[in-house]
Parts: C-alpha cells; structure tokens; sequence
C-alpha cells in the first residue's frame, strides 16, 4: 500500500504576503532609521488606541488592495492538498471587519485552514511566535524583515521572507520577491 504523502503545514502573513500591499516600500526606510540613527534594537509594534490612531491604521491597511502574485498558485496547492494553510496576520482586533470583507470578496476565505487573527493586540512577532507553535507549522511566510529576524531566532520553522525592491536595497539577506516564489520553494523541501 502507497504511503500517503504527509501534507506540509504552511502559515502566511497577510498584509504583503496574501495581499499585495504598496506601503511596504516606506518600511525599509523607518527600519533604518530607527536602528542606525536612533539606536532603538528593542522590537516593540505600535498599538492603535485612539479612534484617530485606529482611523489611520485602517487608511494604511486598506491599501492590501488585491491579491498577491502567488495566491493562484496557493489555490492550486491547496486543492492538490499538497499544503494545508493557515493565515495568521497580527492585524489588531479594530482591523478584523476589512480582513473579513477582504477575503470574501476575492473569495479566499475557504482556502485557509483557519485564519487566525491577533483580537488580543498581542505584539505582532510574539503573536506570530505562539499561533506557529500552536499550529505545528512547517513554514511560515512573512513581509516584515523585524518579525522574520525575531522568528529566526525564536521558532524553529524556516521563515522565507517576502521582500520588495526597496527593502532589498537596504538589506542583504536571501528571500523571495513574491508568495509565488516563496511557495515554490517551500514545495521543493522535504518535510
């Protein structure tokens, strides 16, 4: 009897990772900044508390306008049940309705395993850290260099990094210009 094929559990980021998201390119440049010129090494995220703070926060992330280069793939993936997904974005509990309205109107809601969103307003990258153990990923995929440094260090799972031209510019290290790449690389790993 043929041995069925253990299905490799793969968990993705949202913002920059599912959807496309053309703010990224300011985030290499304040990550900079914040390190070389103002020294700070610490990794703590900013927490929207204000009904003015959360408003902009919303701005910025209603600009995940459509699907990233890699999702039809993903769709093919998942339906060969090559992978089983699961999207875990550290978005705030205040941004959970777009998220919601943003997978239903590509109609990728069905496709994740769970989506697993922060309604706590953990820090992203210990959020991130506990769902990954949590869900026995095999992989996780993430846009934010901060996050993918801090999993690197902290999780156990290959973390492949999604970056666009500018981050590239700014940091050396290997990663993927798009879901698709990276999905094609984690399917070439034995798990």
């Amino acid at each position: 009897m043929a041995r069925k094929a253990k299905i490799i559990k793969v968990g993705l980021d949202f913002d920059g990772v599912v959807a496309y998201n053309p703010f990224r390119v300011i985030r290499a440049p304040i990550t900079t900044f914040k390190r070389k010129v103002l020294k700070i090494k610490r990794l703590k995220f900013f927490l929207p508390k204000y009904g003015w703070q959360i408003f902009l926060w919303r701005i910025l992330h209603e600009s995940s306008v459509f699907p990233a280069d890699g999702v039809e793939l993903l769709k093919k993936m998942v339906a060969k049940r090559e992978i089983e997904v699961y999207l875990i974005t550290a978005r705030y509990d205040c941004l959970n309705q777009n998220l919601d309205k943003w997978l239903n109107k590509y109609n990728l809601k069905k496709l994740f395993k769970s989506v697993i969103v922060n309604i706590n307003n953990e820090q992203p990258h210990e959020f991130k850290r506990r769902i990954i153990t949590e869900k026995k990923c095999n992989f996780f995929v993430e846009d934010n260099l901060d996050i993918v440094e801090f999993l690197d260090r902290n999780c156990t799972v290959p973390v492949c990094w999604i970056y666009n031209l500018v981050d590239k510019a700014f940091f050396k290290r290997p990663g993927f210009s798009c879901l698709r790449e990276a999905l094609l690389w984690i399917k070439e790993q034995k798990v």
